[in-house]
């Protein structure tokens, strides 16, 4: 599956003379023999464009990365839609070639990762967080109750969970850019100006909503601190820059991301505490922890044997 994201500039313009997106893929990006898709992912084989929305997003199911997609506008009262090759009246030209990109965790992103990584950067990080047992997930934060977030500043949003925002909207504002809000700590996000929550009311028939609404991935570590991490890391011992490769850096780069949760929980959470109700206990949490360090450390163990009874010398991947 591919996910295809177009952006309309000045939907108010467009929409006086269109009321539809279309799209065609190929193989290739000179558009050889193209096809138009029938299906974007919502039974129909064009998107209606909405005068309050400037993004919308489609799902060619059967597409590839290999793939290159083009998009227009048409007017459904002038034009019918749906020839590949038409140029005329009702319908605008086709855009430059793009290729979609593979489904993400989140399908619908309004903001920018933290951190733009390779192809070769996502694989290190994405195998690290399998190691320390820290996938990604999604949190939404949304109504009346997440409005209570804001602080008595009026511009500072305090996120539940440690997290990095998705999308964020604000009195049906969307905020788009990274410089505002900033994000501080993982936790707190920062407006320019005083954000606005006013009640708003949904087109169609969902109910009446808060003006928060706010998607943010959720882990303990961020891929920006997991990379730095990984860059910083040590040869481990005994082996040196010459010998130590990729595979070698991930295990000893997950397993002091290990060890430094351990250090900080046992500061900050490690009491057992009993009152006359309940117990909190968290010896299970660091024992699960501790079995993944041994895990680590005999896969380390296994690893640095191997690299020094081989000699192999290892290139480590940036």
């Amino acid at each position: 599956m591919i996910v295809l994201s177009v952006y309309v500039n000045n939907i108010s313009t467009v929409m006086l003379a269109y009321d539809r997106i279309e799209i065609r893929r190929a193989n290739d990006e000179y558009m050889t023999n193209p096809i138009m898709l029938t299906n974007l992912g919502f039974s129909n084989s064009y998107i209606t464009l909405i005068s309050t929305d400037s993004s919308y997003r489609a799902y060619d199911g059967d597409g590839t990365e290999n793939n290159w997609y083009q998009s227009r506008y048409f007017d459904s009262t002038t034009y019918s839609g749906g020839d590949v090759n038409y140029v005329g009246i009702g319908a605008s030209g086709w855009s430059e070639p793009v290729r979609g990109d593979a489904p993400d965790l989140f399908y619908y992103p309004c903001r920018s990762k933290e951190v733009d990584m390779s192809t070769e950067q996502e694989l290190v990080v994405n195998e690290i967080r399998r190691l320390i047992g820290d996938p990604l997930d999604v949190n939404r934060e949304y109504g009346e109750e997440a409005a209570s977030s804001i602080h008595p500043d009026g511009k500072t949003y305090e996120l539940d969970e440690k997290g990095w925002p998705l999308c964020i909207t604000m009195g049906g504002q969307q905020f788009l850019e990274n410089t505002d809000p900033t994000i501080n700590g993982y936790r707190y996000l920062i407006f320019n100006d005083c954000i606005n929550v006013t009640e708003i009311v949904c087109s169609g028939t969902c109910n009446n909503t808060r003006g928060v609404d706010i998607w943010y991935y959720t882990f303990r570590h961020s891929d920006r601190e997991i990379l730095e991490a990984y860059n910083n890391c040590p040869p481990p011992p005994p082996l040196n820059a010459s010998n130590a490769t990729s595979q070698a850096y991930i295990l000893y780069t997950a397993k002091r991301l290990l060890q430094e949760e351990n250090w900080h929980d046992a500061i900050e959470d490690g009491a057992l505490i009993r009152d006359e109700g309940s117990t909190y206990d968290p010896t299970p949490g660091f024992n699960f922890r501790d079995d993944l360090l041994d895990d680590l450390n005999k896969q380390l163990d296994d690893l640095v044997q191997s690299l020094i009874l081989r000699g192999i010398e290892g290139v480590r991947v940036e």
